[in-house]
């Protein structure tokens, strides 16, 4: 039964009315909550999941989930859960998918443990073969887990589920969802990386799963989610066998070759994957020698090594964000790799303002994570001293942004799209966001509309805004972003409304209609064509130019205003911001 409090349900049925009937919630996740329903027309039983109320707010995940559910709607194979139908009712979205009688393979092994290597591997062909229909498709799942593995009770099929919803989750930072949080366990290198993605991912993520269905424990398992994450890029996996030395060695191989932290060294597809499982020899799989740690910068030069900086510098910033602390990690396991020979200096990467960030790190838990990832403390330290020398700046100052980067039109004499943008460390509180909506409003003046998505905050001119200073029509919009422990801040206006006026009272009233009657006057007097035209001629380059002067001091006064908006809103976010932010896993899944 629907609990009548559940103002989910409650939503979903009253969008759903007269096509389902819901029974009774069956899974709650991050990303959705799933219902047993009866479809009304087909008399039939279905699983209907719609987003939780934390994200159907989100105009933008709302969009994203019924685009990716009706591409994943298009893959029909027997073991994959079919998607029946996708939609948006009343600002409910759901989709509908076949319903499976039985229970995940996380809910299996948390049941009766480990599954023993006979049983697992019919399963594991059953899911690669799922998994290589897709990637012939073009689709990757990006977050196969145990937990969207479902067996059939009454067939023992094997079927994967929410193919493609985990794109869903760009959308929105990490946090907004939990879902990417709560599958760190199986994300692949790459993913952790943000690098691109192709079906290799979902294999990496596979192997991940039969290690966890094989000895009932997932292959790093550390103290955090960062560090999870960390050993994923930088720790060798522990084989099969160290868990399960009953377990024939083509699986221990088959799995370490899954395992692979290079894409390259992995199987190839998926079809090559089944060939293994259904050889049952090693069938030329072993996998190729690993280092305990892969280095992901140059190899070093063989002269000897200076000692490890015994810390990081007090100077150091006391918030990373996500692609500082990969660069730090990736640093210290190089530092830890060579250990005996004289490591390159390090080169960390500037980030760039147009860098997506979804999360940021304490410089403590970018410590304690890579520590728990097995890389000693020594050379973390040594990665946080040279990051700092580095020269990172913990906030940039107020810079032109993209929209300033083309050359100013010629005609009009100077920019009719500005923009100034900066960034400083920390997230904006809560509170701190209406602080600083309060002070955009008394830079703006009261004409101004503000709306709020996540952790993102924009204030808008409606009309004829800054009324006190002027009573041209401004075009404004300051957006201020605040995740990943940085915030960024931008403002823009758009002048060519301004434009359009300057010039068209300077060429028309006065170049056009004074010209006109002054060239009126003077045929008038003398009579003489010749003399008339250069007269209204020379008054009317005389306009064009007073036009193009009064355009030119706006735009320049204009950009002053802009820059001192960004200055002012960055000071009042310097004092509402805090360096304690939850530890996450880094980026945005690829798209």
């Amino acid at each position: 039964m629907i609990d009548p409090a559940d103002a989910t349900a409650s939503a979903l049925a009253r969008a759903t009315d007269g096509q389902f009937r819901l029974e009774r919630e069956i899974g709650r996740g991050g990303m959705g909550v799933v219902y047993l329903a009866t479809d009304l027309r087909l008399e039939r039983g279905v699983a209907l999941k719609t987003l939780p109320p934390h994200l159907a707010t989100d105009a933008a995940v709302r969009d994203r989930f019924v685009r990716e559910a009706r591409t994943a709607a298009a893959l029909s194979h027997p073991n994959i859960v079919p998607i029946y139908h996708a939609a948006e009712r009343d600002g409910v979205v759901y989709f509908a998918m076949g319903f499976v009688p039985g229970e995940s393979l996380a809910e299996r092994v948390a049941r009766q443990g480990a599954i023993p290597t006979e049983d697992l591997v019919p399963v594991l062909v059953e899911l690669a073969d799922a998994l290589g229909y897709a990637h012939e498709r073009g689709v990757v799942h990006r977050d196969v887990k145990a937990e969207n593995v479902l067996v059939d009770s009454r067939t023992g099929r094997a079927m994967v589920t929410d193919f493609g919803i985990a794109r869903v989750t760009e959308a929105q930072p990490l946090t907004a969802t939990g879902t990417v949080l709560g599958s760190v366990h199986y994300m692949s290198p790459e993913q952790v990386l943000g690098e691109s993605l192709d079906g290799r991912s979902d294999l990496y993520a596979l192997g991940v799963v039969a290690f966890f269905a094989i000895t009932g424990r997932f292959p790093f398992e550390r103290a955090n989610s960062p560090a999870v994450l960390v050993a994923h890029v930088n720790s060798a996996p522990p084989r099969v066998h160290e868990y399960q030395p009953d377990a024939p060695d083509a699986i221990d191989e088959i799995v370490a070759r899954l395992l692979e932290k290079r894409p390259d060294d992995r199987f190839a597809n998926a079809a090559e994957l089944i060939d293994a499982l259904r050889g049952g020899t090693n069938h030329g799989v072993s996998a190729p020698p690993r280092a305990a740690v892969r280095p992901l910068t140059s190899p070093p030069a063989t002269t000897p090594a200076a000692a490890p900086a015994p810390g990081a510098p007090a100077s150091a910033p006391s918030l990373l964000s996500a692609d500082d602390a990969q660069q730090v990690w990736a640093r210290a396991a190089e530092l830890q790799a060579n250990t005996g020979v004289m490591v390159p200096p390090a080169v960390f990467a500037p980030r760039t303002g147009d860098a997506p960030v979804t999360t940021g790190y304490d410089v403590a838990v970018v410590r304690e994570s890579a520590v728990d990832a097995g890389i000693d403390a020594r050379y973390v330290d040594r990665a946080l001293a040279e990051r700092a020398e580095a020269g990172v700046p913990a906030a940039t100052a107020v810079t032109p942004g993209q929209s300033m980067a083309q050359r100013p039109n010629i005609f009009i004499g100077s920019r009719s799209r500005i923009e100034f943008e900066t960034v400083i460390d920390g997230e904006v509180t809560d509170a701190g966001f209406e602080e600083i909506a309060d002070e955009i409003r008394s830079l703006l003046g009261e004409m101004v509309t503000v709306s709020s998505v996540g952790r993102t905050l924009t204030v808008t001119t409606t009309s004829m805004s800054g009324g006190r200073r002027s009573s041209m029509p401004r075009q404004m919009q300051v957006n201020v972003g605040s995740r990943g422990g940085r915030t960024r801040i931008q403002a823009f206006e758009n002048m060519q409304q301004t434009a359009g006026a300057t010039f068209g009272i300077g060429m028309g009233a006065i170049g056009g209609g004074a010209g006109g009657m002054m060239m009126g006057m003077i045929m008038g007097a003398t009579q003489n064509p010749a003399i008339a035209l250069p007269a209204w001629g020379a008054w009317m380059v005389t306009a064009y130019l007073g036009a193009r002067t009064m355009f030119a001091r706006t735009s320049r006064a204009r950009q002053e205003e802009l820059r001192n908006i960004v200055d002012r809103v960055a000071a009042v976010a310097r004092v509402n911001t805090t360096s304690a932010v939850t530890p996450m896993p880094p980026r945005k899944l690829v798209r």
